[in-house]
């Protein structure tokens, strides 16, 4: 093998390993992409919770300002 045959093979070899970890890198964006979107949802559903608690009448509980931790 001539040297430059040597030269074309490592840089194949070095073009396939750099397509591997793009390719990686892109699948790692995509599954932490769809995380953040199914924590926003969970977040967005807690704040509409938490706003509809405060926001009740105070005959009917008490608001959780006003509730104490177990620790009191």
């Amino acid at each position: 093998m001539t040297d430059l045959q040597i030269r074309i093979d490592a840089l194949e070899i070095k073009a396939a390993h750099q397509e591997q970890q793009i390719q990686d890198l892109s699948e790692m964006v995509s599954n932490q992409w769809k995380n953040i979107e199914r924590l926003g949802g969970q977040l967005s559903k807690a704040t509409a919770k938490i706003e509809s608690l405060e926001n009740s009448e105070p005959n009917s509980a008490p608001s959780l300002a006003d509730d104490k931790p177990p620790h009191y």
